[in-house]
């Protein structure tokens, strides 16, 4: 009776954490940041639901050469776009972020009832959820990530109910069968990743058989079993297949060639991003093999690291001793295998990862959720000696837990930024390792702007897409640039985020422009700034240098430079102009300055190949290209010239 009212207790434990965090997720959507790749998927999400609205008349969400975005399924994002034009309504990106919140209450709902479900306990389920809340680099992107987010959503509830379809054997009953044609349907309707589900059910239930004869032997001697068995199978299969591709205008296409397509370009995607990697600017496609390991290593709590060891611990010893049923066994290596498989595969194939572990956030569930049984496993272990010391053990893992609480609340919106103690936390890890990928630090510069301007006509400069900020406001012009390059561009204010910027810039302090009003801070590291700009000599030297007018434009950059003297653009101007005019002494001097300030900036090092191109050192000037590219393997402005130093050097 004690035993019943204390599992009922830690149930209801559970119902009203559910509750709570319902709660906190409603309150956070409104506040959460827009990121950069909402400006991207979304719109693409609305030429999608055009493409119905038209029935196939409006192609366009099938022609995305620069993206790839028709590859993927992105129901999500495609609901958010047709709520929002079907209510009209005019703040789109907030649907967005209350159906994130949405998606990430299911996520860790299904992985509480997973937890549950492996260990039969539901404290384990409620302690299984708090991991999952205080990991801020899945808990952080629960409101604009609406690919990584349901995705996982998805994943989850296909893995509980893979294993409840297992354990219901060799009779599962049909709301399971189609709630899993659903589940598996729906994480392909996000990605075609999802079709991973189809060999996770397959294999369990081969290794199931193989465990189990016995139950093999019945099912196939019993007629009726058998033939529903089947039914059930191909149940599972056309509505996990078919029902994925009803809002993914691509598939549709070719519902047998297209999904499997997808999947290849999914596995090795060819758009390559620069990424801080070890204190290194390196393209996606060059990042190691340990890239992800390393990621989930340091950006992962401690106490979920220690806990998955524990788990291991434990599942090995008891293999050894048989110390747990054949059931138990398949479903907590079934979980396992759920995680490691991913991992290791994307390392074998050599997938195009970046943005540490965001394409992979859907592991992160099974982990914490092991993490937490392994745990709670130590502490039993230690009730038998002393079950004072095992109280004090719960407490103190609680503690452990929820200690990102702080980082979260302090950091949020930019909660998604956490590294742990194993590499020094967050001071360390900057100018190692990409910091705010997504931007979400704009919204804070952003919106002081608004105040400032204070209905006055301006334009903002900003590096990066996030235009939406000002959707509202039209005294607000928006001009896109990037950050190094900005006196290319005519404005007032500068709102810029300190993201893949060379670390040699940041660890030197060479990155700050002046007339910064203010600089923002993510535990002391600064992630962007809002600039005042009460000069534009910088942009008049540069327009005269483009139109020829060199001597004018030398002067006025010289007073720029003045001005603003770790403006590395203005020496790479500068530069080039003294070399167009023939002052090679002064094309040596900036050139040098501007080398000081950043040792790595490839336009430098292009002027100086074309400097010796000119002088008919074609020696020398190969000798900088190659440097040039291996900084930077893709920087296309130099291959012409590449071409035409081979060819005097035959």
């Amino acid at each position: 009776m004690s035993s019943g009212v204390h599992i009922l207790t830690a149930k209801n434990a559970f119902v009203i954490l559910m509750i709570l965090l319902a709660i906190v997720l409603a309150f956070l959507a409104p506040r959460a940041a827009v990121n950069v790749d909402e400006q991207l998927h979304y719109p693409h999400a609305k030429k999608v639901v055009n493409w119905y609205f038209t029935f196939g008349a409006d192609e366009s969400c099938l022609i995305t050469p620069q993206t790839n975005l028709k590859y993927y399924g992105q129901s999500v994002d495609n609901f958010t776009a047709l709520v929002n034009r079907v209510f009209k309504i005019e703040n789109e990106f907030l649907t967005r972020h209350y159906t994130g919140a949405v998606f990430f209450w299911l996520l860790i709902f299904f992985s509480g009832l997973l937890a549950q479900r492996l260990s039969g306990s539901w404290h384990v389920a409620v302690f299984a959820v708090l991991a999952l809340v205080f990991m801020p680099r899945l808990a952080g992107q629960a409101f604009g990530n609406l690919k990584d987010i349901p995705f996982a959503t998805g994943y989850m509830a296909g893995l509980y109910l893979i294993i409840r379809f297992l354990k219901e054997l060799p009779r599962p009953t049909w709301k399971t069968t189609v709630l899993l044609g659903l589940a598996i349907a729906f994480t392909v309707s996000v990605r075609a990743g999802g079709f991973i589900l189809f060999a996770y059910l397959g294999l369990s239930i081969i290794i199931y058989f193989v465990l189990k004869p016995f139950y093999l032997k019945q099912i196939v001697s019993t007629k009726p079993v058998f033939v529903r068995l089947l039914g059930q199978g191909a149940v599972i299969l056309l509505i996990g297949y078919f029902a994925g591709l009803l809002f993914w205008p691509y598939a549709l296409q070719n519902v047998l060639v297209h999904p499997v397509e997808s999947l290849g370009v999914m596995e090795h995607y060819k758009v390559s991003i620069r990424q801080v990697f070890e204190a290194e600017l390196l393209w996606s496609t060059q990042l190691p093999w340990y890239y992800l390991p390393k990621w989930m290593l340091i950006s992962t709590p401690v106490i979920i690291l220690a806990g998955f060891i524990f788990f291991l611990w434990f599942f090995f010893r008891n293999i050894f001793t048989k110390s747990e049923g054949i059931q138990q066994f398949m479903s907590e290596g079934f979980i396992l295998f759920a995680f490691i498989f991913p991992f290791i595969y994307v390392i074998a194939i050599e997938s195009n990862l970046y943005s540490g572990v965001r394409q992979m956030l859907f592991i992160l569930p099974p982990v914490a959720i092991l993490s937490v049984i392994g745990i709670f496993r130590l502490i039993k272990l230690v009730e038998k000696r002393n079950r004072k010391i095992s109280y004090a053990g719960y407490a103190f893992f609680f503690i452990v837990l929820v200690l990102p609480l702080k980082h979260q609340a302090s950091t949020f919106p930019v909660d998604y930024v956490y590294f742990n103690s194993l590499i020094g936390g967050n001071n360390n890890a900057w100018g190692d390792y990409e910091y705010d990928y997504y931007f979400h630090a704009i919204k804070a510069p952003a919106e002081d702007l608004i105040e400032l301007a204070d209905g006055k006509e301006i334009t903002v400069a900003m590096n990066c897409n996030l235009s939406n900020y000002f959707k509202n406001h039209t005294n607000i012009k928006y001009e896109y640039t990037r950050f190094l390059e900005r006196s290319s561009k005519n404005w007032d204010y500068g709102i810029f985020g300190l993201n893949y910027l060379h670390p040699f810039l940041l660890k030197n302090n060479n990155w700050a422009p002046s007339g910064i009003l203010k600089t923002y801070f993510h535990h002391g590291n600064p992630v962007a700034v809002l600039v005042k700009r009460t000069d534009k000599t910088d942009f008049r030297g540069i327009s005269e240098i483009k139109n020829g007018n060199l001597q004018e434009g030398i002067c006025l950059l010289e007073v720029a430079i003045e001005q603003d003297p770790k403006n590395i653009w203005l020496f790479v101007n500068l530069a080039k102009a003294k070399l167009e005019t023939g002052d090679l002494s002064g094309f040596e001097e900036y050139f040098k300055r501007g080398k000081e300030i950043h040792s790595y900036f490839e336009p430098l090092f292009l002027v100086e190949a074309i400097y010796f191109y000119r002088i008919e050192k074609y020696e020398e000037s190969l000798a900088v290209l190659t440097n040039l590219f291996e900084i930077n393997p893709r920087y296309l402005p130099a291959e012409k010239l590449l071409e035409d130093v081979k060819k005097k050097l035959n």
